[in-house]
């Protein structure tokens, strides 16, 4: 639930700031349609023809932009700031500054807090040079200082909006980690409570079982009376029947791997700002207590890398049985993607873990398509790398 209200939140403030934007476009073309209705000789001025081609542009590409959601594009950025300059340049309503105040709203989103800054202050700069061009010096520097006003109001909003939501993606990756250990440290209280349980069956029940069988056979080759002998015969077959039985089950417990449905189903419930989607079958369990660790593990990175890096708002995890045995990890996103991933300590760590065991992982990655990885472990510790 928490995390279904983070993606909609998030999804709702953008349709507002999106509507916001667009609201005040139409508002700045208003008057020149106006004008345009009430004088058509107009149309086929060069000034209005360049407006209107200016104004139309800024539109496509702020449309463009807002669908982005996250992987906002400097180009359509910089084809927003020009077309507002030429809007600046040929009209005359004194609002067409007003799309600037668009533009700085996207700046922090799309840029670096010191490139956004650099690039509101060009665009500043853009605006007075057009304002000296058309008007006094004095009076272009009012004009530029009106909406340096606008523009800093905007760009401080979606600043505080950005660092928001950057907050909410780090307390999401804190608390990724901190259920992740949660998870962990009951994994291995488990473990722990099973082995104490066999150690216990092995050296107290093991030890007086195997003492009441040697003590009846002793009493059956002692004992004179044909019937006696024969009950503590019986007697000593079920002594050594309990013992092979207790044995085989210490031998279970302590080998008999935990299921991972429960554990992983914890690791990816609860997950703020990112719906998980985690496919993977209710038997599954792997013989190598490492490779169920290094199987965790790697859902754990997936998990930790899309809320730092990606973007997204949703995660797709299966874990499926291969038909030699082993396992097979496949992860994708919906996040902003890259041109080329430069692996880190997790996804370094992640291929350690599984090259180790004879497993593997590989990633695929494409600007605005999101990551796919895809991990693979063969049915024992060093089986070698599968096809």
């Amino acid at each position: 639930m928490h995390k279904r209200s983070g993606v909609a939140k998030s999804a709702t403030i953008h349709r507002l700031v999106f509507v916001a934007g667009m609201l005040t476009w139409a508002m700045v073309g208003l008057p020149h349609i106006e004008e345009l209705v009430r004088h058509p000789a107009r149309w086929s001025a060069p000034h209005t023809l360049l407006w209107g081609t200016a104004f139309l542009t800024f539109g496509a590409a702020y449309w463009r932009q807002a669908r982005e959601q996250g992987r906002a594009e400097v180009p359509l950025l910089a084809v927003q700031t020009v077309a507002a300059l030429a809007c600046l340049a040929s009209g005359n309503t004194g609002l067409d500054g007003a799309l600037f105040a668009i533009i700085s709203g996207q700046a922090p989103e799309t840029l670096p807090q010191r490139r956004a800054l650099a690039w509101l202050g060009a665009q500043l700069l853009g605006m007075f040079v057009v304002f000296a061009l058309q008007f006094p010096l004095m009076q272009a520097l009012v004009q530029t200082l009106i909406y340096t006003g606008f523009q800093g109001f905007t760009f401080g909003s979606a600043l505080v909006m950005v660092r928001e939501a950057e907050a909410r993606r780090e307390l999401a990756r804190v608390h990724a980690e901190l259920q992740s250990t949660q998870v962990l440290l009951a994994t291995r209280e488990r473990e722990g409570e099973r082995l104490r349980i066999a150690r216990e069956l092995h050296d107290s029940v093991g030890h007086h079982l195997t003492a009441l069988s040697l003590n009846l056979e002793a009493a059956a080759h002692t004992a004179k009376d044909p019937a006696s002998t024969e009950h503590l015969r019986r007697a000593r077959e079920a002594a050594r029947t309990l013992l092979s039985e207790v044995r085989r089950s210490v031998t279970e417990l302590r080998e008999s791997p935990l299921p991972l449905l429960p554990s992983l189903r914890a690791l990816a419930e609860g997950v703020p700002g990112l719906a998980v989607h985690l496919d993977v079958p209710g038997s599954l369990a792997l013989e190598s207590s490492e490779a169920a660790h290094s199987l965790f593990r790697c859902v754990q990175e997936i998990l930790t890398n899309t809320l730092r890096h990606a973007g997204a708002r949703n995660l797709w995890i299966a874990i499926v049985p291969t038909e030699d045995g082993g396992v097979r990890v496949q992860a994708r996103d919906d996040g902003r993607g890259t041109a080329q991933v430069t692996p880190g300590s997790g996804l370094t760590g992640m291929r350690e873990r599984f090259t180790r065991l004879g497993g593997r992982v590989e990633w695929r990655a494409a600007a605005g398509q999101g990551l796919e990885l895809e991990a693979w472990l063969p049915a024992a510790p060093g089986a070698g790398v599968g096809a």
